[in-house]
Formats: structure tokens, sequence, C-alpha cells
């Protein structure tokens, strides 16, 4: 595990350099618009190297020769840093980069068969109920990678919520004896931390993830949550198995909560799920606090005591603790935009 945080943080942190200045050579910005907010052009290739960093470590320290899981997992993961690259270089319509995602996810689920086991006393026969694994699997799997997506929106966030997200499902692999996906949490975590510290401390070359970080992200965590989840509820010695899916939700609920709730502001408000605005949790926070790293710091905090939370109250069970977390959220929400409109604040 080690090992593999380490060769992951030192490709990431000593590549990132070389990819930003050959971003600002080729004009690949990212420029001042609709959803990010910054005031100036940056450079966007900056997860080419947190993909670099994830690949050499698993493919070292994985034993992926022995794992039909990993290697289709990796096959996702070039499907989606391709279509991610290809949509930083020359922006992708979205259908084309939907397709990208969706191939991602079918190479998981269908051939990887990494996908949720719902009960299928529900659903009649056993046919049925695969079918409807696999259409869940597939719909996780694409809202994780969009809603990383859609929080790379301010200095730190995207990359400080994949940190927190994988030292913690990270941590809960090891608990369960699961290592090959313990050291690809640690080497997403490791990559994760040198790219933070460009993109929100360094002036010379500070970088965007892209859509090519973001995705590798998402997916990444969506591979995490389904197997913490297929794990964790099979194994009865680990207290925190028991709350498997309020944990987990803890753990993802900055960017699970802020997909659903701006696509339903959007529809609300006769707009495209998909066209971006300044209207995410994030930006206003931001507009509250002044400063991304405070902005940042601030959710990445909230998001910290959850987890906690959740941990500390599990005897309460799912049944509880997963309509607490979803209460806090909605809260947040509305104490947010109440304090901005009544302090005249535009988002």
């Amino acid at each position: 595990m080690i090992t593999g945080f380490l060769v992951s943080f030192m490709i990431t942190f000593f590549g990132i350099p070389s990819v930003s200045r050959i971003a600002r050579i080729k004009n690949l910005y990212d420029v001042p618009g609709t959803r990010t907010s910054h005031d100036e052009p940056i450079p966007r290739l900056g997860g080419t190297m947190i993909f670099a960093g994830i690949i050499i470590s698993s493919v070292l320290f994985t034993g992926l020769e022995k794992s039909v899981e990993l290697k289709y997992i990796i096959a996702g993961l070039l499907v989606l840093f391709f279509t991610g690259l290809k949509d930083d270089i020359i922006s992708l319509v979205y259908y084309k980069k939907a397709a990208g995602q969706l191939l991602a996810c079918v190479i998981l689920v269908i051939f990887g068969r990494i996908s949720i086991s719902l009960n299928c006393e529900y659903f009649g026969s056993q046919e049925i109920c695969n079918i409807v694994n696999v259409i869940v699997s597939i719909i996780i799997v694409m809202t994780l990678i969009n809603s990383m997506n859609f929080i790379d929106g301010i200095d730190g966030l995207a990359a400080g919520v994949g940190i927190i997200a994988s030292l913690s499902f990270g941590t809960w692999f090891l608990l369960i004896n699961q290592t090959s996906y313990a050291v690809i949490c640690f080497s997403l975590m490791g990559s994760l931390i040198a790219f933070f510290w460009y993109n929100v401390f360094s002036r010379r070359y500070k970088i965007f993830l892209g859509d090519t970080g973001s995705m590798v992200i998402g997916f990444l965590l969506a591979v995490f949550l389904i197997k913490a989840l297929e794990l964790g509820s099979g194994n009865s010695t680990i207290s925190i198995s028991e709350i498997a899916p309020s944990l987990s939700l803890a753990i993802l609920i900055v960017p699970v909560f802020d997909i659903f709730r701006i696509i339903f502001v959007r529809m609300i408000h006769g707009k495209s799920p998909f066209k971006g605005d300044h209207n995410h949790i994030h930006h206003q926070v931001l507009l509250i606090t002044g400063s991304h790293l405070k902005a940042t710091s601030l959710i990445l905090f909230v998001n910290i005591v959850l987890i906690l939370a959740v941990i500390l109250l599990r005897s309460l069970g799912n049944s509880t603790l997963i309509p607490f977390l979803l209460l806090i959220s909605v809260t947040i929400s509305f104490l947010l935009a109440f304090y901005i409109k009544n302090n005249n604040t535009t988002a």
C-alpha cells in the first residue's frame, strides 16, 4: 500500500510540471465560463498524470495478472482516459462523451462483472434480478462519473473529495482483507494529493483536472462503492459492514447530493440538466467564503464530520442514518440559499 501510494504520488508530482508546460504551449486551457469560478485561463490536463500514477501503481502492486476484475477496471479507465483527453483537447459534444462513459460502464459491469447484488426476492426470477443489477450498476457508475465532473468547479474540491473517499474506502478494504482494492485506493490518494498541491497552491504550474481526471476519479469511486457494498455486506466480523449503504453515502455525499440537487434545480427552472451554471453548492459556499481554499476546506470538513457521525452512530442502522444524511444535506442547501438571498449575493 505504501509503495503504491508513493509511486503514484511521485509520478503525478514530477509529471505535472511537464504537462502544464505542454498544455500552455499547445494553448490547452480551461477558459473562464459558466462552470468554473476563475478569472484567467488555466491548463486542464492534470488528469493525465493522475491516470498515469494509478495505472502504473495498479499494474505493479495489485497482482493484476491474477485478477480478472482488475483487468476490466483498467480497460474501463483506458476508455475514459482517451474520451476525456479528446474532450479536453477538442471539446466533444455531450452524446459522444456519454457514449465513451457508457462503453466504460459496460466493460466494467457486464464483462468485469462488477455490479451490485439486489435482493432477488422482489423480482420473481434470477434472470430479471440480474438484468436489474446490471442496469442499476451502470446508472451508479454513470452518475458518479458525471457527479465528479459537476463538482470540479473550484480549486481542490474534486481532488479533496477523492482523497477523503480513497482513504475511507482504502481503510475499509484493509479491514475486510481486500488488499488489491486497498492498493488502488491508496494509489489514487497518492496521485490526488500531488495534484492537489499544484491545483490549490502552485502559481507557476497551476493546473485543472480536466474531464480526463474527473471521469477517471468518478469511475474509480464507483468501483470502490460497488465493491464496498458487495464485500462489506457479507462480512459480519466488521461492525461498519452493517451500515455499508449509509457509510458509502456519507463518503460520497458531496458529489451524489450535488448532482441530484443541481439536476432538480435546473429542471424546475426549465433548463437543461447538462447546461453548466453557478448554482452548485460549491459555488454558493464560494460566494459566502470569498476564497476557493476556504470553500473547499469547509465542504471537506462537513464531509469528514458526516463520515465520522455515521460511524459513531452506526447502532442506529441504515434506516435511520440514510434519512439523517439526506436531511442534513437538504438543510445545508436551504441554509446556503437563504443566506445568499438575504445578503443580496447573486449566485
